[in-house]
């Protein structure tokens, strides 16, 4: 039975009814009548009442103005609640509540617990946002209309079937609670709309498809997409609180008389006192179930009689205070079972906490987990040990095992924010010990990256310096430096608890600080909810799935790269006419511009340089020993940054190489790779495709690369609405060959290899934003042609300088430029008088909307895959991801399904005004499949 909303229901229901001494009791008297009628029309078997406890609720915490429009309860019925209660207790009906949940998360959560147990379940309450939770075994009966609403019911009302209403709700809104919703959007629409889409992500994703013209630009706003994404979480249920379904403690047994003889007489419910007889029979009085103190308390709650004080809005007095024993004010460890018990009640109950993670290492694919620590206010925090070793915590700890069964319900509680530094790697370390972490919530790291870009580091210290004015305990600091550093297993918990305490209490503190302000930009705010966020567990599973290696293929790579480089070396000494040290640039230097007399050298403070570019043009020049030197270079450097790196990097226990993907250390949002970096393997090098070949699929499955096609030409046509690039890519044209025909005036299948070289250099150096110094030093040809090339594309394919123009304005204005996913990435020195500087931000400025618009169409199409894989149920999982292709283990009954469930993934991530292409390779190595 819905408590609260009996309340409100007999205080409007029963008019000018109160004691001789005015005394109000027309709630009373209604609240009464309804206790009768259900148990006597319907006879339940088991019966509880559930209230809300007053207060701030989680809610509050996701939207401040969740409920603002609400007045204030009417004293006169504020007065009679306290009776009420005292009426519900006499009847012998448990209640339920919790501070920081709303009636109807309590109602939710019990009836999906007994459901589960088997029970049929009818909730007595006229909140039509409790239709949301109706099923087969769910029904709700409406006291006031005498109508019960089932599954078949819900589709009437609505429109839309049971597992659905929440999105409909969530763009219709809810004036009475300010829930925002879509603005326009009524029941029937909302119906229409997640009857063609079937939820909120799909009909955002396909707004272009929406057939009203001002809907359509209604939800083409991100503001209104993020209220809509707000909306829903405000609308949806917690139906997953701890919450204890004890049936017995349920069973219904018959009021207390003398109690309710007491309360009639007070009230003056003088008929109802002469009828008592009749509907509390004499011998029934309250009996208190075996095992428990009292029927209606609720674990957590430490109230008498599980009834809340007015007026509390905290939960109940804290055994957990601070005690200021150990380091660090107000941190704590938890080690014996009590404390542990008691924590967890309070944890239990708040909408939000921050949450940091303790391991042997910073590979979550091997790291061991070592302890836990959790924040949710400033000063306070506590960390949890569990695999210190025991000489480091020597009063013993908790069992690792114990405590994440303990929390698995939490941590998996999508209801419950998670916030964090980092948070893919809590999800990676978490996920490896049966934990999926769920609801996670503001990631500081993520946060930052989207609020400043690379004006400044994104690492905790860095981050609470800049934010708190705070200098945090540094790992160095606990764990030693260099051959006398330690893992943290082996940090003793005097000084394991103030840093990993700290390192908790300042991501919540950081939260406070930064969320507000993303708030403040819909468009970042929409980013992170719809790419960046939902992209963190997607990251977290391609860096535990990792990627099979061959080692002896590498192996063998390593060998062959050591036996061209020894060779290498001796034509380089034999052309010098002497040996030398071939990794010194000074004698290097010495040698090709002393020695050898060439002409041309550049001096440094240290001698001649001898940088790549030199090297190339002596090599192009047509000196020898140049060209040998760069390639004795190459080789140098695949071996040691791949084939010898890559062996030593294997998982011993899966053969698995478990590269990391950063999500906040490039200016437009493109993901890195560390760890190593599987990005920057030089493709077109035969080299690079042997390397490649040494990643491999195991027995019975297959390697698939799914790699857009000429993506940012693509997005240059939908920024900058270039007709002609539109046509030729709608026509599913070469567009080099397209871009050669447009300068030369010839037919696009005329077009001959070097025209084509040529369009193809112009078509990339633009995104580039090349210069015609650049374009003639790439090309080979004098500044004055590749300045009349240049004005023949910009003629021919009209917009395009219009376009670089307004960005490079635009960057001018604003400090920064964006991506289509609202990305702000900013741009230094635009107006430096440094006329090189300036040139080189101007660059930037026109390459980074069109790189970063591809980094977010990338991510959203990692997203969609996880997501369409998942759903699918198919074993194949993504595995890499480099800049424009994604890489899928894929088992071969599957290949056809995935073939088709990635293009669509790939192809409708982002709506542009050019088709999107995803060209696809499968074999039995990476190198085979791109």
């Amino acid at each position: 039975m819905d408590g609260s909303g009996f309340l409100y229901r007999a205080f409007y229901g029963v008019k000018q009814l109160a004691r001789r001494d005015g005394f109000p009791t027309n709630a009373i008297f209604g609240f009464l009548k309804m206790i009768r009628k259900v148990v006597h029309d319907h006879k339940p078997e088991y019966l509880g009442m559930v209230f809300d406890a007053g207060g701030p609720v989680f809610r509050h915490g996701i939207y401040p103005e969740y409920k603002a429009n609400r007045q204030a309860m009417p004293d006169d019925l504020k007065a009679q609640v306290p009776v009420i209660r005292r009426l519900v207790s006499a009847w012998n009906v448990p209640i339920f509540e919790r501070g920081g949940h709303e009636a109807d998360d309590l109602i939710a959560t019990l009836a999906r617990a007994a459901e589960r147990d088997g029970w049929e379940v009818v909730v007595v309450t006229g909140d039509k946002d409790l239709s949301q939770i109706v099923s087969e075994r769910i029904r709700i009966l409406d006291p006031g209309k005498e109508q019960w609403i089932g599954p078949a019911e819900v589709q009437e009302k609505w429109g839309v079937p049971v597992e659905r209403l929440t999105q409909a709700m969530a763009l219709i809104g809810d004036t009475s609670d300010n829930i925002p919703g879509v603005p326009g959007v009524g029941p029937k629409l909302a119906a229409g709309l997640i009857g063609q889409f079937g939820d909120l992500e799909t009909l955002f994703a396909r707004v272009a498809e929406v057939s009203r013209p001002a809907l359509r630009q209604t939800l083409s706003d991100p503001e209104v997409a993020r209220l809509a994404w707000l909306s829903l979480r405000l609308v949806t249920v917690d139906d997953a609180m701890e919450l204890p379904f004890e049936p017995e403690a349920l069973k219904r047994r018959p009021p207390d008389r003398e109690a309710l003889r007491a309360l009639l007489t007070e009230m003056e419910f003088l008929s109802e006192l002469r009828d008592l007889d009749r509907w509390a029979p004499a011998g029934a009085e309250r009996v208190t179930p075996p095992g428990r103190t009292d029927p209606c308390q609720v674990p957590g709650d430490q109230s008498a009689g599980g009834i809340t004080p007015p007026g509390r809005t905290d939960p109940p007095s804290d055994p957990l205070e601070p005690t200021g024993e150990l380091p660090g004010s107000g941190y704590r460890a938890i080690t014996d079972a009590a404390t542990w018990a008691g924590f967890l009640e309070r944890l239990r109950l708040r909408p939000a906490f921050a949450l940091d993670t303790e391991t042997t290492g910073l590979d979550p694919s091997q790291a061991e987990l070592v302890g836990l620590s959790i924040a949710w206010r400033a000063g306070e925090a506590w960390y949890i040990p569990v695999g210190h070793v025991p000489e480091a915590a020597p009063d013993g700890q908790l069992a690792r095992e114990r405590v994440l069964a303990d929390l698995k319900p939490i941590l998996e509680d999508p209801r419950i924010a998670k916030h964090g530094q980092n948070s893919q790697f809590e999800y990676a370390i978490l996920r490896r010990y049966g934990i999926t972490l769920t609801g996670i919530g503001s990631d500081t790291m993520l946060l930052s990256g989207l609020l400043h870009g690379q004006t400044r580091r994104h690492n905790l210290d860095a981050l609470a310096l800049a934010e708190l004015g705070r200098q945090t305990i540094s790992f160095k600091e606990v764990a030693g430096v260099g051959k006398k550093q330690v893992t943290f297993d082996r940090v003793a918990l005097s000084e394991a608890v103030p840093y990993a305490c700290e390192d908790a209490e300042v991501a919540w503190l950081l939260t406070e600080r930064m969320a507000p302000r993303l708030a403040e930009v819909p468009s970042l705010t929409r980013l992170y909810e719809t790419v960046e966020r939902p992209l963190i567990p997607v990251l977290g599973e391609m860096e535990l799935a990792g990627a099979l290696v061959d080692r002896a293929a590498l192996e063998r790579l390593s060998e062959d790269f050591s036996v061209r480089r020894a060779a290498l070396t001796r034509q380089i000494h034999d052309k010098a006419g002497l040996e030398f040290n071939i990794n010194s640039t000074q004698q290097l230097g010495e040698i090709l511009f002393n020695r050898m007399g060439i002409k041309g050298g550049k001096r440094t403070k240290t001698g001649f340089s001898t940088d790549v570019e030199v090297l190339t043009r002596l090599s192009e020049e047509g000196h020898e020993l140049p060209g040998l030197v760069l390639e004795y270079r190459g080789l140098t450097k695949l071996q040691s940054t791949y084939t010898d790196a890559l062996t030593a990097q294997l998982d011993p226990r899966t053969g698995r190489i478990h590269t990391r993907y950063n999500q906040a250390a490039t200016l437009t949002g493109r993901l890195s790779s560390s760890d190593p970096n599987l990005q920057n393997i030089p493709v077109r090098r035969p080299e690079g495709k042997a390397i490649r070949a040494a990643f491999i699929a195991p027995p019975g499955s297959v390697l698939l690369s799914a790699d857009y096609s000429q993506i940012e030409l693509r997005l240059l046509a939908h920024l900058g609405d270039i007709p002609r690039l539109k046509a030729a890519f709608e026509q599913g044209l070469d567009i080099h060959a397209a871009t050669a025909a447009e300068l030369f005036g010839s037919a696009p299948d005329q077009v001959d290899a070097e025209a084509r070289r040529l369009a193809k250099t112009i078509n990339f150096g633009l995104i580039y934003g090349m210069s015609p110094y650049g374009l003639a030093k790439r090309l080979g040809i004098s500044v004055g042609e590749a300045f009349n090339y240049m004005d023949l594309y910009f003629s021919r394919y009209n917009g395009v300088k219009a376009h670089m123009e307004r960005t490079i304005r635009f960057a001018r204005e604003h400090g920064y430029v964006e991506t289509l996913g609202g990305r702000r990435c900013f741009v230094a020195d635009i107006d430096h008088t440094n006329r090189n500087l300036r040139e080189l931000a101007e660059r930037t400025a026109i390459n980074a909307p069109l790189q970063g618009s591809a980094a977010d169409l990338i991510k959203l199409a990692m997203i969609r895959l996880q997501r369409a894989l998942r759903d699918a149920g198919l074993k194949s999982r993504l595995i890499l991801q480099v800049h424009d292709e994604l890489v899928l283990e894929v088992p071969e009954t599957e290949l056809e399904q995935v073939r088709s469930v990635t293009r669509d993934a790939m192809e409708q991530a982002m709506n542009l005004s050019v088709p999107l292409r995803v060209d696809m390779g499968v074999g039995a190595n990476w190198a085979e499949a791109h």
